[in-house]
């Protein structure tokens, strides 16, 4: 009888250390947070806005690439508003993120790999939304975090290439043109240079400026790459303009996939960027 009570004393002990090891311990809220990173600065790292968007907080995400980036992929549930049209001063563009900020306790505005979005971001604190912050990037969200893709023609895609294979290019022919698509503040943040003898387009001008484009020659797409650490979307989505609005070949475009740091810190040609 003794050993009974004994049995049942012990069982009753283990079922209760199961029970209790079995029941979850609530999920630790995640509070806004920053990171620095590299020549962007402070950032909000994708995957606490991510559990914050899970938690249900009230955050919005503002996709500032331009409309082939847009197209091509882009996070579930973000508003685009283009870089183009913000640092045009475009009214209604601005008075859209306005009313995001009044409207939501926190907006998150994104690109590929922060330098376009880290401009706007500052100018929308500069007007008083002190709300709106950078995101790291598209380019880290989607390694780990639903994404929106679109339709894909593999026979207009451009082709990436790395930065040996460019190097070949420009020191071996004179018939490649490489084209440099950031944005003035992007060159600026990073030093001020471009590859010596680039054409300086940016891709918020370059459906305007197409004619500065020669299908004729094989060309070289160049924005800041994966250089910082993110992933630049600018480069092949000038590729892609290229190819769909002015005929270029897919063969003939391509784009620097380590982008414009890592050419610089290898030692290779460059010049300033004339304004």
């Amino acid at each position: 009888m003794k050993k009974d009570r004994n049995y049942v004393y012990i069982l009753c002990i283990l079922t209760i250390f199961l029970v209790s090891c079995s029941v979850e311990k609530p999920t630790q809220k995640v509070e806004l947070s920053f990171k620095e990173q590299g020549n962007v600065g402070k950032v909000v790292p994708s995957e606490i806005a991510y559990q914050m968007k899970q938690q249900g907080e009230d955050i919005v995400l503002v996709d500032v690439r331009e409309k082939e980036e847009w197209d091509a992929e882009h996070i579930p549930g973000a508003i685009w508003i283009p870089h183009s049209k913000l640092k045009e001063n475009d009214k209604e563009s601005w008075n859209l993120l306005e009313t995001l900020s009044k409207t939501h306790k926190n907006v998150f505005t994104y690109c590929g790999a922060g330098h376009r979005s880290g401009f706007i971001a500052t100018k929308a604190q500069e007007k008083g939304f002190s709300n709106v912050f950078n995101l790291d990037g598209f380019s880290f969200w989607k390694l780990e975090f639903p994404i929106i893709k679109g339709e894909s023609d593999p026979d207009k895609e451009a082709k990436p290439i790395h930065l040996d294979e460019a190097n070949y290019y420009y020191t071996s022919f004179e018939d490649v043109d490489f084209v440099d698509v950031r944005e003035i503040e992007s060159i600026e943040i990073t030093g001020g240079n471009i590859i010596k003898g680039a054409k300086w387009i940016p891709l918020s001008e370059l459906s305007k400026r197409l004619d500065e484009i020669n299908c004729e020659h094989d060309t070289v797409f160049i924005c800041e790459g994966t250089w910082d650490g993110g992933e630049c979307s600018a480069s092949p989505a000038a590729a892609k303009i290229a190819i769909e609005r002015k005929g270029c070949k897919a063969g003939r475009m391509k784009y620097l996939l380590e982008g414009h740091g890592a050419w610089e810190a290898a030692g290779y040609p460059v010049q300033k960027v004339k304004g």
